[in-house]
């Protein structure tokens, strides 16, 4: 069988090519939408979660709903109500969970409090411009690998949603020759302590084409 082919990632195009996936779907709103509502705000957030995957896997695919991290996560909920009168909420000690009347899941607001990893990317994350429809808040490709890292050790994750954590940590490893280690060691041992040994395990097994342990 032939190995599927692998290229450099295109951060804004692979984005715009999710969301058209998801459309396909029936996924009514992205991440530019979110994004243009928090920003009128002037919500500070940071996108997580298969959207921010895409744009470091450079093979897109699409994804159920909007993942974010916002620093004041009550107010990116009064904004997000707002623009999409039509959601209801659902607030969990982690997260508050946006979905639409049949329950379909549409945005999920974490909250930073609990996690020192969120907190962080919340500070490293850079604007990215997508051209002529706005631009997105982001973490670096580290960042989007050590998020990768912590929801698929969670043990209280679905088996199969784990399963598609590792796929996207191989993807973006496979995609990014070039990654900044010592930022991934910070990150890693935000995760837990000791967190950065095994996230460079990982990263060693996914470079070397091996099974991931999770």
């Amino acid at each position: 069988m032939l190995r599927t082919s692998i290229r450099p990632p295109r951060l804004a195009e692979d984005i715009l090519q999710g969301i058209r996936l998801g459309r396909m779907y029936g996924n009514e709103i992205n991440p530019l939408d979110v994004a243009k509502a928090l920003d009128a705000h002037k919500v500070k957030y940071v996108l997580v979660g298969g959207h921010a995957v895409n744009g470091f896997n450079g093979r897109p695919r699409t994804t159920v709903d909007v993942d974010l991290v916002a620093l004041y996560p009550k107010k990116a909920v009064t904004v997000l109500l707002a623009a999409f009168p039509h959601l209801k909420a659902k607030d969990t000690p982690v997260v508050i969970r946006l979905s639409f009347e049949d329950g379909k899941e549409a945005v999920d607001v974490l909250k930073p409090e609990p996690s020192k990893l969120l907190r962080r990317l919340l500070s490293i994350a850079k604007v990215h411009p997508v051209p002529k429809i706005g631009k997105l808040r982001i973490p670096p490709v580290e960042g989007v690998l050590a998020a990768k890292f912590a929801a698929m050790i969670s043990l209280g994750r679905r088996a199969g949603d784990r399963m598609q954590d590792a796929a996207d940590f191989i993807h973006i490893v496979e995609a990014n020759e070039k990654l900044n280690e010592e930022l991934l060691k910070e990150l890693g041992e935000l995760v837990y302590e000791g967190g950065a040994t095994e996230l460079l395990k990982l990263l060693a097994k996914a470079r070397a084409g091996e099974t991931l342990d999770i």
